[in-house]
């Protein structure tokens, strides 16, 4: 009787042993989960880092036709600026309404929107970057008819969709440019033909640059 529940007891022994894990299997299994998760991350890593200077190009390129949508549909002067407030980079949508921009008794201008830029990037021309196929210059990052950072009078979207001299009233065309230094993959561009207030998003692939 003694022997058979003994017998018993230690093929229960057998059967509990059979169905758990040792610490080796554990640790190695652990092992592999991290070795495959890490891999993962460094091959997403330039997909993450493309999608960052993607989302800093939209964010410029939603902000100047909204600009432009909302100088049509208000029938006001809308000024953009590109400042830089320590190392945030930012692109801002003013109400122009104080003379000569605004009818008597508009009030004084409004800041519409300040939008800080998705780091890393930045207002940069790389250097391996050619001018975009647009040609509107790229002697700086924010080039407006060869002036850094744009016309002295400022760059205004008018009721027409226009994008105009400041002091002048004339269209100008223009091109911002985004990048990391030293990255060319990186660069990317947004252009702005004046007599119509188009804008267009440009990537650069280590060659050429092709619309967005």
């Amino acid at each position: 009787m003694k022997q058979s529940q003994l017998k018993a007891q230690n093929k229960e022994r057998c059967i509990n042993g059979q169905r758990g894990f040792s610490m080796i299997e554990l640790c190695t299994v652990i092992l592999i989960i991290l070795i495959i998760s890490a891999t993962a991350i460094f091959a997403l890593q330039p997909a993450l880092q493309d999608a960052r200077f993607d989302s800093a190009m939209r964010q410029v390129l939603d902000q100047l036709r909204q600009a432009r949508e909302y100088s049509i549909a208000n029938r006001r002067y809308v000024q953009i600026t590109f400042p830089t407030v320590g190392a945030q980079y930012q692109i801002v949508m003013t109400e122009r309404n104080a003379p000569p921009y605004g009818p008597a008794g508009a009030g004084a201008d409004v800041v519409l929107s300040t939008v800080p830029i998705q780091a890393p990037a930045q207002f940069l021309v790389n250097a391996a970057a050619v001018d975009t196929p647009d040609n509107f210059g790229n002697a700086s990052a924010i080039e407006f008819e060869g002036q850094n950072p744009g016309p002295v009078g400022g760059m205004l979207f008018q009721s027409d969709g226009e994008l105009i001299d400041g002091l002048t009233f004339q269209p100008i065309n223009g091109t911002v440019f985004l990048g990391v230094a030293n990255q060319p993959l990186a660069a990317r561009a947004i252009t702005v033909l004046g007599s119509t207030g188009r804008v267009r998003g440009w990537k650069f692939n280590g060659v050429a640059w092709f619309q967005f």
